[in-house]
């Protein structure tokens, strides 16, 4: 199911207590796609955009790649969606913004539930993630905020990352508050190849190779890496030298504020994924500049003290 053009909802209206649900037919890789098209030169030309797109009430499950992608599209929102047993996304925001994704659930992806992807803009509010690799994700972004959600037996909860060789270069400027991230420990099952095979089972909140993000008053448990880390992206990946030259972006992480968090609980079990680095409630691994942290409630940390914000 694909739309192309502006102004269109969709909506699922339930009868006898019965909601819609989008089922896979059989070789299908998308159960919904808000686009034109996918190519990244929407992001400097309006007439490749969809715009004034909503799609709510629905439950999109078991296709074979995503079960809702958004892509080049603006003023959209995703709303009340349930995006359920789908390969590899649940929902799937990409070139996008502004937007919204708010009251939904994702599960069972093996890749990210809600993710958000070289867009901008984007408010990522009260919904659910659920026994997916990574719960959400927020990558080579800026101006999104992702707050008053739930991450749950997930492999990780929160990540926000900058990769290389993508259209956009950067991930800065991001919210990260209000959320809850409780009990991510669910053995990776990512499919080969992909970038989340490298994050470790047990991952509360990720800050990596991010700038500039904000991560504020939230509540994270239980996750038996760590609760809240900031590091470089070839530290992460485990990434040589030379490796790491050749990707073209600056791996460090800087000037990402970590601020009246409660974490407590976590690192009691670290995945071997983190070595050399313990596993630990707030936990960095001493790279790039301006990181500081205040006024957090925290068990553990790694080093010990941490550079405080001024």
């Amino acid at each position: 199911m694909a739309i192309t053009k502006d102004g269109i909802r969709l909506i699922g209206l339930a009868r006898g207590g019965r909601g819609v649900t989008v089922v896979n037919p059989g070789g299908q890789d998308v159960g919904i796609q808000v686009a034109k098209s996918g190519n990244p030169a929407c992001l400097s030309d309006p007439a490749e955009t969809v715009r004034g797109s909503l799609v709510r009430g629905l439950a999109v499950s078991g296709f074979g790649s995503d079960g809702l992608d958004v892509v080049c599209a603006a003023g959209w929102r995703v709303s009340r969606v349930r995006a359920v047993g789908n390969a590899e996304y649940g929902i799937f925001p990409s070139l996008s913004g502004p937007g919204r994704v708010d009251h939904s659930l994702a599960s069972g992806a093996n890749d990210t539930g809600i993710y958000v992807g070289q867009s901008h803009d984007v408010r990522v509010d009260h919904n659910t993630a659920a026994g997916n690799v990574s719960g959400f994700e927020i990558e080579n972004s800026s101006a999104v905020r992702l707050d008053h959600n739930k991450a749950t037996g997930d492999t990780a909860g929160i990540l926000s990352f900058t990769l290389p060789f993508l259209a956009v270069p950067s991930n800065s400027g991001n919210r990260i508050d209000h959320n809850l991230v409780r009990a991510n420990n669910k053995a990776n099952t990512c499919t080969p190849g992909g970038d989340v095979c490298a994050v470790p089972s047990g991952s509360g909140i990720a800050v990596v190779a991010a700038d500039a993000n904000q991560v504020d008053h939230n509540q994270v448990h239980g996750n038996s890496s760590f609760g809240i880390i900031v590091a470089n992206l070839c530290n992460a990946f485990h990434l040589s030298p030379s490796q790491c030259a050749g990707l073209g972006i600056d791996p460090n992480p800087d000037q990402n504020h970590i601020a009246f968090n409660t974490v407590t609980g976590n690192g009691t079990a670290p995945d071997p994924g983190i070595a050399p680095l313990p596993g630990a409630d707030l936990l960095w691994d001493g790279t790039g500049s301006g990181n500081c942290w205040a006024r957090n409630s925290a068990g553990s940390t790694f080093p010990a003290p941490l550079p405080s914000c001024g």
